[in-house]
């Protein structure tokens, strides 16, 4: 194959492949020539019963979900059957999951539109092979992905009622690279953990209320990813009202359906209700109660995360979101979501020290899949001194309930001196805390504006100075609480 060039290869007078038999009277160069070729050998010109992926993928869901097994035949033929037939096949003669079915029919398709195309209907060695060195040589394709279309190919050669001896000879034939097995765990610090609770720029909407909408729903998506291990976004997708339980102790659980082992369930009690109720994070409960609501319409039906029109989330979505906010925020451009899952494995394991529980977690039904975390937690508990890994990630970052952020403004008093008759004028321009009466709205409105919007702080600082205008003796009420309790008060208004 060294030296030759793509057309060549396309048009080898000694190749048994039916592309070699067109004869080409194209002129404008080897660039425009190559093009023809291409799309004289692509199944867009093939005339015959091949239904379009649009139809595929409409369809196909719903022939999943209504299939009568009593009139469905043994086997297909290939020269009259569809791609819906074939996964129909797959359903209820193969038993492979839905997941599973509609990931080779995308693959059947995108090797039936190939510039080196494969005929599901007449099926050949020659052909199958031919596409696979063409994937490699001029595409790079890796392992991985021959290997999926392997399996997509076996699918159709079933659905066809090919015998078990020839379909172990379809087997030796058809070798593929070996399939490089990956046990590198991609992790996420605890300090970068925090930042997905607060990014604010998953969202690039215009529209403000649409922009903090989303901005919040994907604070608590990446929440619930990093402290409860489901895989993402297959088990995040399919959560429902349902499938989050919370008592009125803000004790519960979450029921998870794993769509990948054919609709297994588990439930996850969390290791502390504080994530799944607390108002002091980005919790399940915070959401249902301050979030939902504001989108939900009649599309929405029963699912727990919502878009900003209402409609169900998508597992493009929350990939497209956050995918490149997440490698922003780590600055690791690999980034992908399923990384939450792994964090949470890690982290569990260096909280628990038992590998059963965190295998049970995260749904594993042996534990040697879940033995390559052991070393990286073992690891990261000697670069943190022990300390736990998701109290440092889980520092509070909602300006509601439970403990304050410890990065929030604290002001220091000076000691009021004890009154005399000399200082009583001195003491008339000062402010009950002791300072000023200018120096307290000064601090009171950086307070407010350190924890507030500007909207907020703006606010707070008019009605402060016409306080301080018109009705000075309005501080001794603040003399007896803490001054920063005003940003308190106002933050009552706001949203975790």
């Amino acid at each position: 194959m060294v030296g030759k060039k793509s057309s060549d290869y396309l048009n080898n007078n000694y190749d048994s492949d039916p592309t070699a038999k067109y004869n080409f009277d194209a002129v404008g160069g080897k660039y425009k020539k190559w093009k023809l070729e291409i799309e004289k050998i692509s199944q867009r010109y093939v005339k015959g019963n091949i239904p379009s992926i649009g139809n595929i993928m409409g369809e196909l869901v719903y022939a999943l979900k209504h299939i009568k097994r009593t009139d469905f035949p043994i086997f297909l033929d290939p020269q009259t059957s569809s791609f819906i037939q074939v996964a129909q096949h797959g359903k209820i003669r193969q038993y492979l999951a839905n997941s599973t079915i509609i990931k080779n029919i995308r693959y059947a398709r995108y090797m039936e539109l190939h510039p080196c195309p494969i005929d599901f209907r007449n099926l050949s060695f020659e052909q199958v092979l031919k596409h696979f060195d063409y994937r490699i040589e001029f595409e790079n394709a890796t392992s991985n992905a021959l290997a999926h279309e392997k399996k997509a190919i076996t699918m159709f050669l079933r659905a066809y009622g090919l015998k078990p001896e020839e379909l172990e000879l379809w087997a030796k034939v058809l070798k593929t690279p070996p399939v490089v097995i990956n046990d590198k765990i991609d992790f996420v610090y605890p300090k970068d953990v925090h930042k997905f609770y607060i990014y604010d720029g998953y969202s690039t909407k215009k529209h403000y209320e649409t922009r903090v909408y989303e901005n919040k729903l994907f604070q608590h998506i990446a929440f619930m990813g990093f402290n409860f291990g489901m895989r993402c976004p297959s088990e995040i997708i399919t959560l429902t009202l349902d499938d989050v339980r919370i008592n009125k102790d803000g004790t519960g659980h979450i029921t998870i359906h794993e769509r990948k082992k054919r609709g297994k369930e588990r439930n996850i009690i969390p290791y502390s209700k504080k994530i799944l109720s607390s108002k002091a994070y980005k919790t399940p409960k915070n959401y249902r109660d301050n979030w939902r609501h504001k989108v939900a319409n009649d599309k929405s039906g029963d699912t727990f995360f919502l878009q900003w029109d209402g409609r169900p989330i998508t597992g493009k979505y929350v990939r497209d979101h956050l995918s490149p906010s997440g490698k922003k925020i780590t600055g690791n451009p690999k980034f992908k979501p399923y990384h939450m899952r792994h964090t949470f494995a890690t982290y569990l394991y260096q909280q628990t020290k038992n590998i059963k529980k965190v295998a049970k977690k995260l749904g594993h039904t042996k534990t040697h899949c879940t033995d390559k975390y052991v070393d990286v937690a073992e690891d990261l508990e000697e670069q943190y001194n022990g300390k736990n890994l998701f109290n440092i990630a889980l520092k509070p970052h909602n300006s509601v309930g439970g403990k304050q952020n410890k990065q929030q403004v604290t002001l220091s008093y000076p000691p009021k001196n004890p009154s005399t008759q000399s200082d009583y004028k001195e003491r008339k321009g000062m402010g009950p805390a002791g300072f000023k009466p200018f120096q307290q709205i000064y601090l009171l409105w950086v307070e407010s504006k350190y924890k507030l919007n500007s909207k907020f702080s703006s606010l707070s600082f008019k009605l402060l100075s016409l306080f301080q205008q018109h009705c000075w003796n309005i501080f001794s009420f603040f003399d007896l609480v803490s001054l920063s309790s005003i940003p308190c008060i106002i933050d009552d208004w706001r949203y975790p």
